[in-house]
């Protein structure tokens, strides 16, 4: 939350803080400085200057208030930060200056936790003293600024005529000789802009609050990392903001505290844009949220002020600076402001056009250093297949981010992002391997990848696969919907998306929804591919297996018995449908009542070598005990898959492995993988 307002340079003096406005000389000629907001330093080179004081012999003048403002009203959840930086500043041993960092996201609170740190403490200290740290520019002017607070009421002349070189060089001078005072270096952005002051000096405390994580450690500093508000304390800086009767709305506040993501910058936009704009009500404004969101993240409430100043301007300084250092990490900022905001593998970056892997690793460092996004290394104990690095970036520094951009950038953005998140999805999602990969990709290939992406269908069949049969009916009824749109409705593609969908709703436990979707399926398929296309044949084949898994195993017996004959004609009485086929009709035999009959059924199977139970497929990852699965329509590939620590699977997928190893229903065909219901698509 940045505190640094337009007054940082101003003298306050006594109770009623009455501002003294300081000029200080530059060494430039004809130079003109916009000095820390009010504080205007001018040139003038006319006459001997006078001496400024020494610095030892200059105290503090009386009710000195060297801080921008008075901290926010509304201040919660910080006090453990609080604790933190007491016991830093106050318990770190040795001699010379005591340093402590405050690292965070941009928005996150580092300015006011700094702010009112000082604020509750400065009994403690002769001097308390803040300074805008963005450059090395605003700092000497922000020590030119304390050494005229200091000397004006010894030798005010000499403090006007005195540079801003040697104003500041007196002023580090006066906090070397003196003991007790803290000085706030707020938003620094470079070690090396404060690590010569720190180094002249011999007392005292400097807070430093910035967005770089790096270059601390050999100045002996261990940076407070500032995290996101808890929910609890989001929820209560809302209700304090905001009043009432919004602030009783718990259910609207958790709400709107989720969308914002618990950034207490952005926490507090939000109450003030709801207690300030007329007629706008908590819920008012979560519809605008959720509908708008970069337009509200990028307006200023009507009163303006650094408080409620938008999250867009903390991140057009960040933008910046670091187009001017690396402008590839802008590049990849953009590209990730397109993702979901958590745990993308930064692995999905090393195809980025134009870039190799380590060009995008110093852009993701860059970031990381400016607190916009951040990363989590790869844990001692990776499992095979599962990506090494992650990247996470803030809700709100995505919306923003895109709403910077033209609608033409954003969509490119969006374009190769979605090639990107294509490129990294493994081909095959039946492969037990590839499943830690498509979990970590699935939210951020949802929100990219295009409806009807060929990427979607592979993470529903992943889904699938891997027993997640709900959020698979989620996407494959998006798929479907946009088959259908897209298309026409009797397309083989938009047929196929609707097999499908029938099948993941029967996995998800609606056998009687998915045995009336397949049967109204049947006769499209039938007149469009015709009887025996292989389409038609694993609609007949999955109509009868869930006839079955609905409770008519007679019907399904009956449906298998016909399907048989024209398997056999089309694909050959070895072909692994075929085979699938016998194997049902078997079973459905024996759930109808006629145990003899499956037995000598399932007899005149077992010899057939592609019919034996006992290989690990994908949807029998334990092997022995389960019916053979086969792979397909088109049969062909015998995968094995290779030994791994297999992922631990979803749970419906561990249920139904338990009831098919007591063989309370047959193995079941497969969705179609082919477009169209080709060869090789189901069974």
């Amino acid at each position: 939350m940045s505190s640094a307002g337009d007054n940082t340079g101003i003298s306050s003096t006594g109770d009623q803080a009455r501002n003294v406005q300081l000029q200080a000389r530059t060494s430039e000629q004809g130079s003109v400085f916009q000095a820390a907001g009010d504080l205007s330093v001018h040139h003038d080179s006319s006459g001997l200057r006078r001496p400024l004081p020494h610095a030892e012999r200059v105290p503090v003048p009386p009710g000195l208030n060297g801080l921008p403002r008075r901290p926010a009203a509304a201040f919660v959840g910080r006090d453990a930060a609080l604790t933190a930086l007491r016991q830093a500043l106050e318990d770190k041993p040795g001699a010379g200056v005591i340093s402590q960092a405050v690292l965070g996201l941009g928005g996150v609170g580092k300015s006011e936790l700094a702010l009112q740190y000082a604020h509750r403490h400065r009994q403690d200290y002769e001097l308390v003293w803040w300074i805008d740290a963005d450059s090395p520019d605003r700092i000497r002017t922000g020590l030119a600024a304390l050494a005229q607070a200091l000397t004006c009421g010894i030798d005010s002349v000499a403090a006007e005529q005195a540079t801003v070189e040697e104003a500041a060089g007196w002023a580090v001078s006066w906090l070397a000789a003196h003991p007790g005072w803290l000085v706030i270096f707020d938003n620094v952005e470079e070690v090396a802009d404060v690590e010569p002051y720190l180094a002249g000096l011999a007392h005292g405390h400097v807070l430093i609050t910035t967005r770089r994580d790096v270059g601390w450690q050999h100045l002996d500093i261990a940076p407070v990392r500032l995290e996101l508000l808890s929910r609890p304390a989001a929820i209560a800086l809302l209700a304090g903001l905001i009043g009432p009767p919004d602030s009783a709305n718990a259910g609207a506040l958790e709400d709107l505290a989720e969308q914002l993501g618990d950034l207490p910058l952005a926490l507090t936009q939000a109450g003030a844009y709801i207690a300030r704009t007329p007629r706008m009500t908590l819920t008012r404004y979560l519809d605008l949220l959720k509908n708008v969101p970069a337009r509200v993240y990028a307006t200023a409430t009507p009163a303006g002020g650094d408080a409620e100043r938008v999250v867009a301007k903390v991140l057009t300084l960040s933008h910046t600076r670091i187009q001017a250092i690396n402008p590839l990490a802008i590049r990849v900022l953009n590209l990730l402001a397109c993702y979901a905001p958590d745990n993308l593998p930064c692995s999905v970056l090393d195809t980025l056009p134009e870039t190799d892997p380590i060009q995008a690793g110093e852009a993701l460092a860059l970031l990381a250093s400016y607190s916009l996004i951040t990363l989590t290394p790869s844990p001692a104990d990776l499992q095979h297949g599962e990506p090494e690095d992650l990247v996470s970036v803030h809700r709100l520094i995505q919306a923003v981010t895109l709403h910077q951009l033209t609608p033409d950038q954003r969509d490119h953005n969006h374009q190769v992002a979605a090639e990107l998140i294509l490129d990294a999805l493994p081909d095959d999602p039946d492969t037990i391997d590839d499943w830690p990969a498509y979990r970590a990709l699935l939210p951020h290939a949802l929100s990219v990848l295009p409806p009807g992406s060929p990427g979607l269908r592979r993470l529903a069949a992943y889904l699938g696969a891997s027993g997640d049969y709900s959020t698979a009916v989620q996407l494959q009824q998006d798929l479907c919907t946009h088959a259908v749109a897209t298309l026409g409705a009797e397309h083989p593609d938009t047929l196929t998306a609707r097999h499908n969908l029938a099948v993941w709703m029967g996995e998800a436990g609606d056998a009687a929804t998915a045995r009336d979707q397949l049967a109204a399926l049947l006769p499209i398929r039938e007149s469009v591919q015709g009887a025996e296309h292989p389409g038609t044949l694993a609609v007949r084949h999955q109509l009868a297996y869930w006839t079955g898994r609905a409770g008519d195993a007679a019907a399904a017996r009956d449906q298998l018995a016909a399907l048989l004959p024209i398997r056999e004609s089309v694909q050959g009485a070895e072909h692994p449908g075929t085979l699938a086929v016998r194997h049902q009709l078997a079973y459905w035999t024996g759930r109808a009542g006629d145990a003899a009959a499956a037995r000598d059924q399932f007899a005149a199977l077992l010899p057939h070598p592609r019919a034996s139970p006992g290989r690990r497929t994908r949807r029998d990852p334990e092997g022995p005990g389960q019916p053979h699965l086969l792979d397909g329509c088109g049969g062909g590939r015998d995968r094995r898959p290779r030994p791994v620590r297999r992922p631990a699977p979803h749970p419906r997928a561990r249920a139904r492995r338990r009831t098919s190893q007591h063989f309370d229903h047959p193995a079941q065909p497969r969705p179609l993988d082919g477009e169209g219901g080709g060869e090789g698509a189901g069974w």
